[in-house]
C-alpha cells in the first residue's frame, strides 16, 4: 500500500530517526586505538596510549589530581553532586584544543594539546579546561528543573494531505511539528561565566589582557552585546561568540564582587522553577534587583571606567596603518626578505575561522589569496561552539622569498587529524608536504635555507624541533614532557629564541636555546606576559602586556623600549630590514594587519588597570605546577596489566577499559497524529473523540557507550483511542493498539584487523507501525435467500515491519560509503467481525501482503561551507547516489488448498537507482546587512524489471518534493524534480526574547519547481512557491525552525487509477491548487 510511505516519512520526520547519511556527523572509526582507565573516587579518566608510548597518559594523570581537587569547592559552592562518577574522556589522536561537558551524561571530554589562542591569554591549559567543564556538569544540573535522566519531552503533531485515491489511505505529511519542552534554561554568558570564574579561590582562568582588550574594545565602540544577545550562540560569528564568553565572563565576575560568590549558586537555583524561564528573573530573585537593571548598571560602571582609563592613552596614540583591515582573523605578518611583500593570515569574507594564507605586494596594494583548505582545528568550546582555529600559525619565507612555510592539517591513514608543515612555490602555486604525520606548526626557516625550526605537541607539552631539508632528518631541540608550552620559533644565527609557558604559569617569558638543544636560557622573564619574538638588525622585538595592554617592545638588556600605545592591543611584530614593523592589531571587531613606518621610543609608558570591579582577588589555589607528573612507561603498562593494574603519578590504578555506558536517558512524546478523520460510515465523530483517537503518547530512550563506540537510541508510542471497548490495560488490547516503534543500534568502533580510519562502521535498525482502519473492509452478504446484498463491513490492522543493517566506512572527511540489507514483512488482519449471513462471529484473520528482500549500496559526499546564516541558508554541496535490488513478493489473490486459504504472491525482482544533488552559493551584495543566496535541488531516480507495479513507485511530490502538487500525484519508475530556490533575509537581526523562545532571524525562501514522472506522462510539472523561515532559538540552547510554505501547481493533469478499484472517476484531478505546508522542527532539512 501506498501508504506505507506517508506513515514511514511522518514518524522518522519527527522522532529524527532513519536520516540523511552525513559524512559531517559521522567520525572515523580509529580501531587502532588502545583505551585506559584511571578511576578516582569521584571520576574515570579515560585515556588511550599506543605501544611506542604516543597517547595521552601524562595528561590522564594530571587531569586525575585536578578533578579530585576541584571537587569539593565546586560542589559545596553549588550545593550539588553528581549523582554517579564522571568520567572524562583525554584525545591526543587530533592537534586541536577541545573541551565539551555532557552534563545530561555526566562526561567530559578534553583535547590535551594546550589552547594558544589570540583571542586568549596564557594559562595552564588542563588545569583550567578540567575545571571549567566539570563546572559545567555541577552548574548545569544545579539549573535543571527536571532529572537528569528525564531531560527533554517533545510535543508533536502530524497532519496530511487530503486523500483523493483509493488506493492511499491517508497522504502525506504537510504539517509537522515537534517541539522540546527541556528542563533546563540555563543562559550560555551564565554558563560560561561561572566556568570561567570558577571559584573566588581558584583561578585557573582569569581577567587576563586579552579578555579585558576585548570586552574593553567593544565598550568603547558601543558595541556590547545585550543581555538577551548574550543567552544563546544563534547566527554568531566566531568573534561574537566568543563575546559571549568574554561579556559572560565579566558579567558574572561583577555579580560576585557586588552580591557575594554565593550569588551564582542562588540563580542556578532560581533557574530550576518551572515558574522562571528568563535569567532576568532569576538575578532579581537572587538579587533582589531586576536582571535588566542589574546588567545595565554594570555597563554603565564599564562605560565609566574604561573612559577614565584610556583618556590620557588616546591623547598620545602611536599606531600603525592598516594594510589588511577586512576580517577579524589576520594574523602573523611576515615581511618578504626583500621587504617588499608582506605575508598574512586571514580569514576576510568568513565569519568562522577559516583562513587563508595572503602575499601583499606592498608597493601596488595587490593581494594575492593562497587557500589553505579548511581550518580544521577550531577550538570547540564546552557547549559545542566554536571560538579560533588553532592550525595555520604562522607562515615562514624562505630566504629567497619564492616561497613559504605553512603549516596544514590532513588525516592519516588512522583518521588521526595531525598538521603537517608544506611548502607552496609562489610562481608555480604548488604546494608539496614537509613532513608527514609529524604534529609539526609555526615553522622559521634558518639564513641557509637548509633546516626549519617548528613546534611539535605530544600528550599535553610542546618541543622544538629541528628539521634538516637536506637528509630530512628531524630532531629535538628541547625534550618538555611536564606540561611545557613553547611557540613562536625565530632564528638568530644558532640561536633560536621562543616564549615559553610553564606548568602553572599564567603568562609567556622569553627564552633561547641553540640548535643542538644546549644552552638553554632565560631572556626575559617577568610578571607580565612576553610573546611573538622577532629578530632585525641584531635587535629581539615582542609584543607584552607591561602596561596593561598589549604593545610591541623592543629589548635592551638595560630595559625594554616601548614602540607603540594603543587602546586596543599590538601583537606578532615582525620587523624588516630597513626597520619597519608589521604587526596584528586588535579594534572592536577583530584583528587586522597594521604597519608601522618610522618606529621611535615612547618616552612616557602609561599605565593601565581593567577596572577592579570585573577581577576576582587572586588567592592561593590548592596546587598549580604538575610538572612532577610523567608519562606513564608503556613496557611497564603492557607488562603489568594482563597480572594487576599499573601504577602512575599520585599511586594511581591504570587499568585496561573495557565499555562504560552513560545511564539510560528517557523523553517522554505526546504526539497528536490527525490521520483519523472525523467522518465514519453511518456517523460523525465528535471532536473530543476524534482528538483522543488521534492521541499518542510514549517516550524515546538512549544511551551511549562513554566513547561513542556503541549507541542505542529508540522510541515507543501508543495510541490508547484505537482500541475500540477502553480495556486499554489487558495485554492482548495493548499490542492490537497502534503503535510506532523504532530501535537503532550503531556500532562505531570498526574491526581490529582492519585497523583504517575507513574500518565498517555497523548500523542495525527496527521498525514497527501498527495502523487501523475501521470499516476498511466492505464484504457483500446475503442475510436470507431472497434479500437483496447487504455489506457488512469489517476493520482492518497493518502492521508494518522493517529491519536494516547498514556498513559504513567513511574514506575520507567528505564521504562516505554503504552497503546494506532490508528486510520488510507488511502483515495486514481483518479484524473479528459479526456476520449477518452466518449469524456469527467471524474470527480474524491475518496474512503477509507484502515481503521485501532488499540489498544497497551507496556514495555519500558532502562539502558545507559554515557561515552566520548556514542553518537557514545552506551552501556547499551534497550528493547522495544509491543503489538498491530489491525482491518483493506482492499478495495477488488466495486460492483454496485443501480447504484452506493459501496466499499467491507474485514475485518480483526490481533495480532501483537514485541521485539526490543539493548544491548552495552565497551571491554577491547584501540585503539588509546580510548575505542571500542561490540554491539548487535535484532528484533523479530510476526503476526497472520485469514488473514494476504501482506499488514501488518513487515519488517526487509534497512536503519533499515538488510543493505544488501532492505527494502522490507525481509517481513513477523514472523521476526527475529539479528546484531553484533564492534565499533573500527580510529581518536578520531580531534579537528578541519571550519567556524561553529567543526570536533570531526571518528569511524568504522563493522557488521554483519542474518534475517530471514516468510513465505518466512526458511532461514536465511546474510550480512556484514561496517559504517564509523563521529561525528561532528555545531555552537558551535548542534551535528551532518554524516554516510555512504556499506552492502553486502551474499546470493541471490527471491520474489514471487501476482497473483494480472500482469508483465513480477513472482518474484524479491535480494542479492549478494551492498546496500549503507548515513545520516546526529542529532545522529546515526539508
Amino acid at each position: 500500500m501506498k501508504w506505507v510511505l506517508s506513515v514511514l516519512a511522518a514518524v522518522m520526520l519527527v522522532a529524527g530517526t532513519k536520516a540523511q547519511v552525513s559524512p559531517s556527523l559521522l567520525d572515523f572509526s580509529r580501531p587502532a586505538l588502545d583505551w585506559y582507565q584511571i578511576e578516582t573516587d569521584h571520576f574515570v579518566i579515560l585515556f588511550h596510549m599506543d605501544k611506542s608510548g604516543q597517547g595521552a597518559s601524562r595528561s590522564a594523570q594530571v587531569a586525575a589530581r585536578v578533578a579530585e581537587e576541584v571537587y569539593g569547592p565546586i560542589t559545596s559552592l553549588y550545593e550539588h553532586e553528581p549523582d554517579g562518577k564522571v568520567h572524562i574522556i583525554l584525545k591526543d589522536y587530533e592537534d586541536y584544543s577541545n573541551g565539551a561537558a555532557y552534563f545530561f551524561d555526566n562526561k567530559i571530554e578534553i583535547w590535551a594539546p594546550a589552547l594558544n589562542s589570540p583571542l586568549r591569554g596564557a594559562h595552564d591549559w588542563m588545569r583550567n579546561v578540567i575545571t571549567h567543564e566539570f563546572i559545567h556538569i555541577v552548574q548545569v544540573q544545579a539549573a535543571m528543573k527536571s532529572p537528569r535522566r528525564w531531560p527533554l519531552g517533545y510535543l508533536q503533531v502530524l497532519d496530511y494531505e487530503d486523500v483523493r485515491r483509493p488506493d492511499v489511505l491517508y497522504g502525506y505529511p504537510n504539517v509537522i511539528v515537534s517541539y522540546p519542552v527541556i528542563g533546563l534554561n540555563n543562559p550560555a554568558w551564565f554558563a560560561e561565566g561561572t566556568a570561567q570564574y570558577q571559584h573566588d579561590h581558584l583561578h585557573y582562568d582569569r581577567w587576563d589582557s586579552h579578555r579585558d582588550m576585548l570586552l574593553r574594545t567593544r565598550v568603547l565602540e558601543g558595541e556590547v552585546l545585550s543581555l538577551t544577545e548574550l543567552g544563546s550562540f544563534y547566527s554568531k560569528s566566531s568573534l561574537m561568540r566568543e563575546g559571549v564568553y568574554n561579556h559572560g565572563f565579566a558579567f558574572t565576575l561583577y555579580l560576585a564582587r557586588v552580591y557575594g560568590v554565593e550569588v551564582l549558586a542562588q540563580i542556578s537555583d532560581y533557574l530550576r522553577s518551572w515558574r522562571i524561564w528568563r535569567v532576568e528573573q532569576a538575578i532579581e530573585q537572587a538579587t533582589g534587583v531586576p536582571g535588566q537593571e542589574v546588567y545595565e548598571s554594570w555597563l554603565q560602571e564599564l562605560n565609566r571606567s574604561y573612559a577614565k582609563a584610556v583618556s590620557p592613552i588616546k591623547e598620545s596614540l602611536v599606531e600603525g596603518t592598516l594594510v589588511e583591515p577586512e576580517g577579524f582573523a589576520n594574523y602573523f605578518p611576515r615581511f618578504s626578505p626583500d621587504g617588499l611583500k608582506l605575508a598574512y593570515i586571514s580569514n576576510k569574507g568568513e565569519h568562522f575561522g577559516r583562513t587563508s594564507l595572503y602575499v601583499q605586494d606592498l608597493s601596488s596594494g595587490s593581494v594575492v589569496a593562497h587557500d589553505l583548505g579548511e581550518a580544521f582545528g577550531d577550538y570547540i568550546c564546552s557547549l559545542g561552539h566554536r571560538i579560533k582555529s588553532n592550525v595555520t600559525g604562522a607562515a615562514a619565507w624562505r630566504p629567497d622569498g619564492q616561497a613559504l612555510a605553512y603549516a596544514r592539517q590532513r588525516v592519516t591513514s588512522e583518521g588521526f587529524l595531525y598538521t603537517d608543515l608544506h611548502l607552496i612555490d609562489l610562481d608555480t602555486e604548488e604546494s608539496s608536504p614537509l613532513t608527514r604525520d609529524a604534529r609539526a606548526s609555526q615553522p622559521a626557516w634558518d639564513s641557509t635555507g637548509t633546516r626549519i625550526v617548528y613546534v611539535n605537541s605530544d600528550d599535553g607539552s610542546s618541543n622544538l624541533q629541528l628539521l634538516n631539508l637536506e637528509t630530512g632528518e628531524v630532531r629535538p631541540i628541547t625534550r618538555f614532557a611536564n606540561g611545557t608550552q613553547v611557540t613562536s620559533p625565530v632564528w638568530h644565527g644558532e640561536w633560536i629564541y621562543f616564549a615559553r609557558l610553564d606548568p602553572g604559569a599564567h603568562g609567556n617569558d622569553l627564552w633561547r636555546v641553540k640548535a643542538d638543544g644546549s644552552e638553554l636560557v632565560p631572556v626575559l622573564q617577568t610578571s607580565a606576559d612576553e610573546r611573538s619574538p622577532a629578530i632585525a638588525n641584531g635587535m629581539l622585538y615582542y609584543a607584552s602586556d607591561e602596561s596593561g595592554i598589549y604593545n610591541i617592545y623592543r629589548f635592551k638588556p638595560d630595559g625594554s623600549e616601548q614602540l607603540t600605545q594603543v587602546i586596543g592591543g599590538a601583537f606578532m611584530p615582525d620587523v624588516s630590514e630597513d626597520g619597519r614593523i608589521a604587526y596584528a592589531t586588535y579594534r572592536w571587531d577583530g584583528y587586522k594587519i597594521a604597519i608601522l613606518e618610522h618606529p621611535a621610543t615612547i618616552e612616557s609608558t602609561i599605565q593601565y588597570a581593567p577596572p577592579e570591579f570585573i577581577t576576582k582577588t587572586a588567592a592561593p589555589t590548592a596546587s598549580e605546577n604538575d610538572g612532577d607528573i610523567r608519562a606513564i612507561d608503556p613496557e611497564v603498562l603492557s607488562s603489568t596489566l594482563d597480572r594487576e593494574p599499573a601504577l602512575g603519578t599520585d599511586s594511581l590504578q591504570v587499568s585496561r577499559y573495557g565499555a562504560n555506558f552513560t545511564s539510560f536517558s528517557f523523553s517522554p512524546v505526546v504526539r497528536l497524529d490527525q490521520y483519523v478523520e472525523r467522518r465514519l460510515e453511518g456517523r460523525v465523530r465528535g471532536r473530543a473523540e476524534t482528538f483522543w483517537r488521534n492521541l499518542k503518547f510514549g517516550t524515546y530512550v538512549s544511551s551511549r557507550e562513554m566513547l561513542e563506540g556503541m549507541s542505542l537510541f529508540g522510541g515507543l508510542l501508543i495510541g490508547p483511542g484505537s482500541h475500540q471497548d477502553g480495556q486499554i490495560i489487558a495485554p492482548a488490547n495493548i499490542l492490537a493498539l497502534e503503535r510506532d516503534v523504532f530501535l537503532q543500534f550503531n556500532y562505531s568502533r570498526g574491526f581490529g584487523f582492519l585497523p583504517g580510519r575507513w574500518s565498517p562502521q555497523i548500523a542495525i535498525e527496527l521498525y514497527n507501525i501498527q495502523r487501523q482502519v475501521e470499516n476498511g473492509l466492505s464484504i457483500d452478504e446475503h442475510p436470507c435467500t431472497a434479500c437483496l446484498p447487504e455489506s457488512t463491513n469489517a476493520d482492518l490492522t497493518y502492521g508494518l515491519w522493517e529491519g536494516n543493517v547498514y556498513l559504513r566506512s567513511k574514506i575520507n572527511r567528505s564521504t562516505v560509503l554503504e552497503a546494506g540489507y532490508r528486510y520488510s514483512p507488511y502483515r495486514v488482519t481483518t479484524n473479528r467481525f459479526y456476520s449477518k449471513e452466518l449469524t456469527d462471529w467471524i474470527p480474524s484473520t491475518s496474512s503477509r501482503y507484502y515481503i521485501g528482500r532488499s540489498y544497497m549500496a551507496g556514495v555519500y559526499f558532502e562539502a558545507r561551507r559554515s557561515h552566520r546564516e548556514s542553518d537557514i541558508m545552506r551552501t556547499g554541496l551534497r550528493i547522495a547516489a544509491t543503489y538498491e535490488r530489491e525482491t518483493g513478493e506482492l499478495l495477488r489473490q488466495f486460492d483454496v488448498e485443501e480447504g484452506q486459504l493459501v496466499p499467491i504472491y507474485d514475485t518480483d525482482v526490481l533495480h532501483r537507482m537514485r541521485i539526490d544533488l543539493d548544491g548552495g552559493i552565497r551571491l554577491p551584495g547584501q540585503f539588509h546587512g546580510t548575505s542571500h543566496s542561490l540554491n539548487v535541488r535535484m532528484q533523479a531516480s530510476t526503476l526497472f524489471g520485469k514488473n514494476t507495479d504501482t506499488f514501488y513507485f518513487d515519488y517526487v511530490g509534497g512536503l519533499s518534493g515538488a510543493r505544488g502538487y501532492p505527494f502522490y500525484a507525481l509517481g513513477g519508475t523514472e523521476t526527475l524534480w529539479v528546484q531553484a530556490a533564492w534565499t533573500i533575509p527580510l529581518i536578520p537581526d531580531i534579537r528578541r526574547q519571550i519567556g524561553p523562545v529567543y526570536l533570531d532571524k526571518v528569511f524568504m525562501r522563493l522557488y521554483a519547481d519542474g518534475a517530471r514522472v514516468q510513465p505518466a506522462s512526458r511532461a514536465i510539472r511546474k510550480d512556484m512557491g514561496a517559504e517564509l523561515r523563521l529561525m528561532m532559538g528555545s531555552y537558551y540552547l535548542l534551535p528551532t525552525a518554524l516554516f510555512v510554505s504556499a506552492t502553486y501547481g502551474m499546470d493541471a493533469f490527471e491520474v489514471e487509477l487501476d482497473d483494480v478499484f472500482v469508483t465513480t472517476q477513472p482518474s484524479v484531478n491535480y494542479g492549478k491548487e494551492l498546496q500549503w505546508h507548515f513545520g516546526l522542527l529542529f532545522g529546515f532539512d526539508l
